[in-house]
């Protein structure tokens, strides 16, 4: 039973390859442009792991407003000019 297990899971890793990653971000200097410029102004406000309740998280929030996970597609859609 265990070769059976065994063999199963070599099987399944076998068949997604190590080398698949996730997709090169679109924007990937304009969410620390546009953070920067924030925080040059005083604008900033506390990081998400500073509040005792959860937060969603940057890549989550982008993704409920421009459907990518990528920060930086969230500061262009904001209105930030990117880089």
């Amino acid at each position: 039973m265990k070769r059976l297990v065994l063999i199963a899971v070599l099987a399944i890793a076998a068949a997604f390859p190590a080398g698949v990653s996730a997709a090169a971000p679109n924007n990937p200097s304009c969410w620390g442009a546009a953070s920067a410029d924030l925080a040059q102004s005083g604008a900033m406000g506390q990081h998400a792991s500073s509040f005792d309740e959860p937060r969603l998280g940057i890549g989550n929030v982008a993704s409920l407003f421009t459907g990518s996970h990528q920060p930086g597609d969230l500061a262009a859609a904001l209105g930030f000019t990117c880089p």
